[in-house]
């Protein structure tokens, strides 16, 4: 079915026509059903061709945390790092895809959207083809029997005057078919982006006196990837850390602070314990071999070649509420950060159980965890899936990870614009740390700190340092850091005020101006203060392309 997006998006009944949609009768939205004479197993199937303008706006997520697209109907543009097909060969490498989950444009003074309202079993993609919009929904190994039929996501189509206003809208509809946790605004450091994996006990260990001695502002002391020996054994140790991650965790939690772990539950590498001991509870290819990534998609980042736990097997979940019991029980922990979880849902990677598809066994998995680790636990995604992991996680990573380059900073400020809308409606967002030092001789440019403090400030979540806790270097000085770090509990996501500038309010009255057009004037915010540059803004004062400045009123500026 082809048809106008005026037909679509205004007269939905011509979508009663096609055998995939169906209106539920309850709302206004529509449940993908397919039916079937004979047993089959679908796999992909076309539900719909909406002609678009080639000049429109668009903005389309990504199936993963790193990848989006926006530009024009016509010139679409990467705006993540990560090309689902090229870099993750997902699709099985159609041309043309431009994401996942939903997809919305602008043609004719109004905003239109279609997107998944769920996402327990199955998912959408948009893919564009000889100047129309394709909208696939992919149901992987599912098998219908003949007779019979599979109904499973619901789907809607929107129309607004804003982008905000739509966005907003979907979200509401989205938080009633899978309702968010309640989220977590805390502050911390992070080890990963001040030693990397080269972490060690005796690091540690000294980074906790100087948090503990100097910086009351922080509670979260998260300790990375590196003090396993092996992905996979997480309860085990590396000989770096001699004592154990369970005594630094109860020393850390002694002196004040909260202990927070990094894992990727859904992975183990060849060389891990778990791997040799238990080659049935991975993932299996064709030939009954446990799959390595690297065969299916991108093979990970160190400690290769990963293999993919098959969460839809009973043992692995017992497996995983096991570690992570212990983890909370024994250890004292109750913050993870989930790395990888992109890995627990893969399309590409069959479930040994028949019926559970590639999202609903990672949704067991992060099910099997929450059990573990309790239900006041706070679980952190980051490199996940985004609409699988709706209703399940607390806080997520919606930006790459931070670099101390100006190139890094800017392509995060610019993925979280337009993720923004996500913050306090599905979960808390986690914009990643605030990197200020030099590492290795290579000092972030000032510019590039900035970008990272005011995208973390408007979001209103997470503040995580990952300097060397004594080697900071703070523009401005210290005092307006403390400053923030010592009121993010008390902040919400900021609210849009000036699209063209990328401004932001937030509830305390302070401005936050990020990704600006060069030459773009402030003289609105005349009688505020820019608090990098120690001084009011003037009509002259402009917010260069990828800078960015958090601007407060006059008498919050005393309180420096």
């Amino acid at each position: 079915m082809t048809a106008d997006y005026r037909a679509i998006f205004t007269e939905n009944g011509s979508l009663y026509g096609n055998e995939y949609i169906v209106p539920d009768p309850l709302t206004t939205e529509f449940r993908l059903r397919f039916q079937t004479a004979e047993e089959c197993t679908p796999r992909v199937l076309k539900v719909l061709e909406i002609m678009i303008p080639e000049e429109a706006p668009i903005y389309c997520e990504g199936y993963q945390m790193l990848s989006l697209t926006a530009g024009t109907f016509g010139h679409p543009r990467q705006t993540g790092r990560i090309d689902e097909v090229r870099d993750y060969r997902l699709y099985d490498s159609r041309d043309g895809i431009l994401g996942a989950n939903f997809f919305a444009f602008y043609a004719d003074g109004l905003w239109h959207l279609v997107g998944a309202t769920s996402c327990t079993e199955t998912d959408i993609f948009f893919r564009k083809s000889n100047g129309v919009l394709e909208i696939y929904w992919e149901l992987g190994d599912i098998t219908v029997a003949a007779g019979s039929e599979y109904e499973s996501e619901y789907i809607c189509f929107l129309t607004g005057s804003s982008r905000d206003e739509i966005l907003d809208e979907y979200a509401r509809r989205i938080n009633i078919r899978m309702p968010p946790l309640s989220g977590r605004r805390d502050t911390g450091w992070c080890s990963w982006y001040a030693y990397y994996a080269g972490i060690t006990e005796a690091r540690i260990r000294e980074n906790l006196d100087i948090m503990a001695a100097e910086w009351p502002e922080l509670r979260i002391m998260l300790i990375d990837d590196g003090y396993q020996p092996f992905m996979g054994d997480w309860l085990e140790s590396s000989e770096r850390f001699r004592s154990g991650v369970k005594l630094i965790s109860e020393d850390i939690l002694a002196r004040g602070k909260c202990p927070a772990l990094w894992i990727s539950p859904f992975i183990a590498s060849g060389g891990s314990r778990l791997f040799r001991e238990h080659r049935d509870w991975f993932i299996q290819g064709d030939d009954g071999v446990p799959l390595a990534a690297g065969d299916i998609t991108y093979g990970g980042w160190r400690d290769t070649p990963w293999y993919l736990l098959d969460t839809s097997v009973y043992e692995v979940r017992e497996h995983l509420a096991r570690v992570f019991r212990i983890l909370r029980r024994d250890y004292g922990i109750s913050c993870f950060k989930l790395d990888a979880c992109y890995f627990g849902a893969l399309p590409g990677a069959r479930s040994s159980r028949p019926g559970v598809t590639w999202i609903s066994r990672y949704r067991l998995g992060l099910t099997a965890i929450r059990r573990g680790a309790g239900e006041d636990a706070c679980l952190i995604g980051c490199n996940a899936p985004l609409w699988p992991s709706l209703g399940l996680l607390n806080v997520m990573r919606l930006g790459d990870d931070a670099e101390r380059r100006q190139e890094r900073a800017v392509l995060n400020c610019e993925m979280l614009r337009y993720r923004y809308w996500m913050a306090d409606m599905f979960w808390t967002m986690d914009p990643d740390a605030i990197l200020t030092a030099p590492l290795e001789g290579s000092p972030p440019p000032e510019t590039a700190v900035r970008v990272m403090t005011a995208q973390a400030y408007a979001l209103g979540g997470m503040l995580m340092l990952g300097d060397p806790l004594g080697g900071t270097g703070f523009p401005g000085g210290e005092r307006f850091f403390r400053m923030l770090f010592g009121q993010v509990r008390d902040r919400k996501r900021a609210v849009p005020v000036n699209r063209a500038l990328t401004v932001f309010r937030n509830d305390a009255g302070a401005v936050t101006v990020f990704g600006g057009n060069s030459g773009e004037p402030l003289a609105a915010y005349r009688g505020m203060f820019r608090v990098f540059a120690g001084r009011a803004a003037a009509e002259e004062d402009a917010v260069p392309a990828g800078d960015a400045e958090i601007l407060v009123p006059e008498g919050l500026l005393r309180n420096l």
